[in-house]
């Protein structure tokens, strides 16, 4: 009995060797004694194997040249091909993702190839060779992992299908039941459902697996089934080979064609999967909403101004942003290099795999372990090639921890710009200002309350109605065309909400192409608030109209307060209380530079300041002032306060005379003023030279928050003035005209404008109307090491507050607790100093 399994082995092939590789090999090496028996097996096995050294080292050299397989050189080349595009696609690429040319002449975008880029652009201008190289990594490495694990999926349920019957049975069913589900639907489904619109490269590989696997399964079972009942299984199960050993180590070697086979064809159907996703919109990575509107000199009809760009760049994301009419009939390119680089890797993949299956269709890959070190060797030495190989612009990082290492305590930005040998220039500016001389006042009777002095700021980040109510009960309002200064008496007649529907005028578009009922028509049937008093030479009581409330339909606003103000002014009336609950709150924006994050009275005097000390004095007041004026002499505010129903009933007026004195103090006085801006650059540049600007702002320079700026201004001019970088600095006074310094900056070429907002915080966040420097500033950061959070959106112009709103803009602010950004800060603009001199373009240069 161990004769014939000897005898077996010799002739099949136990094990990983096959029958057919016996006599190819011994007819290189002559001929072996004839097998006349079983018997003569061991000593036909010593010739050969006494043979073979002499006959091999003869004939070696020439032997090795005729046997390379020339689809094996080839299926290497395109491995390492891969492999490269892979670690140094980023690198070779001519241009970085965060490149854009939004404008080139009167050429639209995205431009024909060869007009900016070889092979064009896509449609926010940024060159399409690059994006495809540079989102090589991320692609294949998906479809690589998503491809492998399918495969090793197949490979395991085919080795537990193997053990028992039962087991069989179970995973056929569940392999029929995952193969006739379409795999584009369940990753859709999958993402959708439970991650959302964008997700990641885990979570996608797992959405690829979970019915993926099928396909690799019923082939490798198969082949596993026909080796099962192989001579060579049987003789390694009569000699007591485990099902685990007969498989992993007998079988598998058997197998590997196929799995290479295989593995090329789940990776080819992993490319296929990200191209499907990516045309319907599920990305690999969050996104950013880039919006290039603002960066045009000209807007145009016609080009798409706005884009959704993947923090990951993969392709599949590319073919996401090409999915326009547009794009289909007339700019195919776009849609075309991203498809190249699939086709072109689908080919390299299906080599590999070819070149896989015809080496060890012939060879034991146990015994073939030498030349698959040589193989891994060379991988190991590409990958650590790769992290060795510097970045670009890589001595901008040295700028940065330079820039931050410089940030100190800085009491006079205009000392350091002379310290640093920067060429100064003083901006001034002499205005006439009304400013208030002290606390307004409102009097009735005996009771007399009065604001804050000077008003405190309230912010929406820090206000909350509950926990923090608004420190602010009274304000006195002084703008241009609502309200002023001096002092009246005189008797309080009450007019309710000031409300005269025949006054009210009605909207001139079509009622078809309103949504909601127009006001005049909802306030109708109201009683005329005027009708029954006279308030000429009077001070007037007025509660805010806060509007109506139509149920399902929406919210229709009241009139202003200003109309309601200047209503009473026109009629007579010498001085107006109003009584406002909001009078305290801050704005809608939680960015402290917008106008939008001031109280709606502030961001009146803001906008239109008043031009003299006179006029009619007009307070605001909440209900809890109103209460302690009047509430003595029967007044109740609370039924007109809030927003009315739609369709209510007034049976009169609340109008009436009160039959009481009253005053209202509002001191303000004009003063002429000299205010200055110092404005610093660093000598020995062209007009021609683009520059940046760095922006601080200061009032009276005394709280945090401006210490803070003037630390890093000042610290960043003497760090670019010391590394000779294009940079002006801008110390500005808040009650000076941007416009001086506009005028100033009129003879340089400007690159970016970088307002310094609040550094208090720890996280620096970017607010910007440009989207094209969004991944700029983003990269920057990162590069820098400084703590940021990624900004998502583009922001409108007037949330961004930009003091010269023609320039490109990012204005730096920071959030949370902890340290202050002002370290982070300097190193973000010391890596972009960095970079510019170094020769970046993506500023523009």
């Amino acid at each position: 009995m161990t004769i014939t399994i000897a005898q077996t082995a010799m002739t099949t092939g136990v094990g990983p060797t096959r029958g057919m590789l016996w006599p190819a090999t011994m007819a290189r090496v002559g001929s072996p004694p004839a097998f006349t028996s079983p018997a003569r097996t061991s000593s036909q096995a010593v010739w050969y194997l006494g043979k073979m050294p002499v006959e091999s080292a003869r004939r070696a050299p020439s032997h090795r040249l005729r046997s390379i397989d020339p689809w094996l050189v080839v299926g290497i080349a395109a491995f390492f091909a891969l492999i490269v595009v892979a670690l140094f696609g980023e690198r070779l690429a001519p241009n970085e993702p965060i490149y854009f040319v939004v404008e080139h002449g009167r050429d639209p975008r995205p431009y024909d190839p060869g007009i900016v880029f070889p092979f064009g652009s896509d449609v926010l201008g940024r060159d399409l060779f690059s994006l495809v190289l540079a989102g090589a990594r991320a692609t294949l490495t998906i479809v690589l992992v998503a491809g492998l694990a399918r495969v090793v999926a197949g490979v395991l349920v085919a080795a537990l299908g193997s053990w028992s019957r039962p087991t069989r049975l179970l995973t056929e069913t569940v392999a029929d039941f995952a193969a006739a589900i379409p795999a584009t639907l369940v990753a859709v489904l999958l993402v959708k459902a439970f991650v959302g619109t964008y997700t990641s490269v885990p979570i996608l590989v797992g959405a690829v697996l979970v019915i993926g696997w099928a396909g690799p399964y019923r082939v490798i079972r198969a082949e596993v089934d026909r080796l099962t009942r192989a001579p060579f299984s049987e003789g390694a199960r009569a000699m007591g080979a485990t099902r685990w050993r007969l498989f992993w180590r007998h079988q598998l070697p058997h197998l590997l064609p196929v799995i290479a086979t295989n593995f090329s064809q789940q990776v080819v159907a992993s490319l296929v999967l990200v191209a499907e996703l990516g045309v319907l919109g599920v990305l690999v990575s969050a996104v950013r909403s880039l919006d290039v509107v603002e960066s045009l000199s000209v807007v145009r009809i016609g080009p798409p101004n706005f884009a959704l760009v993947p923090d990951v760049p993969e392709w599949g994301a590319m073919l996401s942003s090409a999915r326009t009419t547009e794009i289909l009939w007339a700019t195919r390119w776009v849609i075309f290099v991203p498809g190249a680089a699939f086709a072109l890797t689908a080919m390299a993949v299906a080599l590999v795999g070819f070149a896989l299956a015809r080496r060890y269709a012939r060879r034991d890959i146990f015994q073939d372990l030498r030349a698959g070190s040589v193989v891994g060797l060379a991988v190991v030495a590409l990958f650590v090639f790769s992290a060795l190989i510097p970045e670009r612009y890589a001595d901008a990082r040295e700028w940065a921890t330079s820039a931050r290492g410089s940030v100190r305590s800085e009491p006079s930005p205009a000392a350091a710009f002379a310290e640093a040998g920067l060429t100064t220039s003083s901006v001034e500016r002499r205005t006439k200002m009304v400013v208030r001389a002290g606390p307004a006042s409102a009097t009735v009777g005996s009771v007399t309350v009065q604001e804050l002095f000077p008003q405190p700021e309230v912010l929406a980040r820090d206000f909350d109605s509950n926990a923090t109510p608004s420190p602010i009960h009274l304000r006195s309002v002084v703008s241009e065309g609502l309200g002023g200064g001096g002092v009246v008496d005189g008797p309080l007649v009450f007019a309710a909400r000031g409300v005269v529907p025949a006054e009210i005028p009605h909207p001139l578009a079509y009622a078809a192409a309103r949504r909601l009922p127009d006001l005049a028509t909802l306030v109708k049937d109201y009683p005329d608030d005027y009708a029954g008093i006279d308030v000429r030479g009077k001070i007037v009581l007025l509660v805010r109209f806060m509007g109506v409330d139509t149920g399902t339909r929406g919210v229709v606003e009241g009139f202003s307060v200003g109309t309601a103000v200047n209503d009473a002014i026109k009629r007579g009336a010498t001085g107006v209380i109003v009584v406002d609950p909001v009078v305290g709150n801050p704005g809608s924006s939680p960015d402290p530079r917008s106008l939008l994050a001031l109280n709606a009275y502030v961001q009146i005097e803001q906008l239109f300041p008043p031009l003299t000390a006179s006029g009619v004095p007009v307070v605001v007041v909440d209900r809890d002032v109103a209460q302690r004026l009047v509430g003595s002499l029967g007044i109740d505010v609370d039924p007109l306060l809030g927003l009315d129903a739609a369709g209510k009933k007034w049976d009169r007026s609340f109008s009436r005379d009160l039959g009481v004195s009253a005053r209202i103090a509002v001191p303000l006085r004009e003063e002429v003023t000299s205010v200055t801006s110092t404005v610093a650059e660093v000598p020995g540049f062209s007009a021609e030279t683009g520059r940046v600007v760095v922006w601080a702002e200061h009032k009276l320079g005394t709280t945090r928050t401006e210490a803070n700026r003037r630390d890093v201004l000042a610290s960043l001019a003497r760090f670019a003035s010391a590394r000779r970088a294009p940079f002006i600095f801008v110390d500005f006074d808040l009650r000076a005209d941007a416009r001086a310094v506009r005028d100033f900056l009129q003879s340089r070429r400007v690159l970016v404008l970088i307002v310094l907002d609040q550094l208090d915080g720890s996280v620096l966040y970017f607010t910007t109307a440009n989207g094209d420097l969004i991944p700029a500033f983003d990269l920057y950061a990162e590069k820098a090491g400084a703590s940021h959070d990624t900004t998502r959106k583009t922001f409108t112009v007037s949330q961004v507050g930009s003091p010269i709103p023609d320039l490109k803009t990012v204005v730096i602010g920071s959030s949370g607790t902890g340290p202050d950004a002002r370290g982070n800060a300097a190193a973000l603009v010391g890596y972009l100093a960095g970079r510019l001199v170094l020769g970046a373009p993506e500023l523009g240069r």
